[in-house]
């Protein structure tokens, strides 16, 4: 009886260990733009913003890589939650963007989880989170910025590492979720709509090169 009880509690902790453990791995997303202004083709978007990206994600980092292919070509951003601080570089640029979070101090217009608005993505029915904010910054190339995102709990983050990740008031939505995004649905108005949705998810192991700012580049930090 005795043995019995200790393989119990063994099998009981072990559950309870990977019940606890966060999304690591990649996801490949497609990306579709609806032109607001009417001078803006949809095939300059995608040819300068990317038809689809990448995403690597660990614990406390992740990077996104944008197929852009026009005049500055792919763009990478890498968020490290351990560090406080973004990096963004440019294919065609030798000079890659470090930026601090909060820097800009957006004004929040709504944020609210919408259970009665759900969506398929990747054959499972997801819930979403409608953020809608103004940019603080005037020289903002957009006036208001909308966003419904829709996620999937077994893609779990840790949402104590986002709390000061306020860039788009993007902790709120991952304290309110803990969860990746899977769908997104995007307004920069005036200019154009953006949905980005992952086509594939591939739970892995990342090298954490992948997180590093190319170190044959200037990084100029963001004041």
């Amino acid at each position: 009886m005795q043995k019995l009880t200790k393989t119990i509690l063994f099998l009981l902790l072990i559950s309870n260990m990977y019940g606890q453990e966060y999304f690591e791995g990649q996801i490949e997303y497609k990306i579709e733009y609806e032109p607001i202004n009417p001078n803006i083709p949809r095939s300059y978007l995608s040819t300068e913003l990317g038809d689809s990206f990448t995403a690597f994600v660990q614990e406390d980092r992740y990077t996104m890589i944008y197929n852009g292919k026009g005049e500055l070509g792919w763009m990478k951003i890498i968020v490290r939650l351990d560090e406080g601080y973004s990096y963004t570089e440019y294919e065609k640029k030798d000079t890659i963007t470090k930026a601090k979070f909060g820097l800009e101090k957006d004004k929040l217009l709504e944020f609210s989880r919408n259970p009665d608005d759900k969506k398929i993505v990747m054959d499972e029915l997801c819930e979403s989170i409608t953020i809608n904010y103004q940019p603080s910054d005037p020289k903002s190339f957009f006036k208001t910025f909308r966003g419904k995102y829709y996620f999937n709990p077994k893609y779990k983050l840790n949402s104590k590492l986002y709390e000061n990740y306020t860039n788009g008031f993007w902790n709120l939505f991952v304290k309110e979720s803990n969860s990746i995004s899977i769908r997104n649905e995007t307004e920069f108005y005036p200019f154009f709509k953006a949905t980005q949705e992952a086509i594939s998810i591939d739970e892995k192991k990342i090298p954490s090169k992948i997180f590093e700012p190319n170190n044959s580049k200037v990084i100029f930090e963001k004041k």
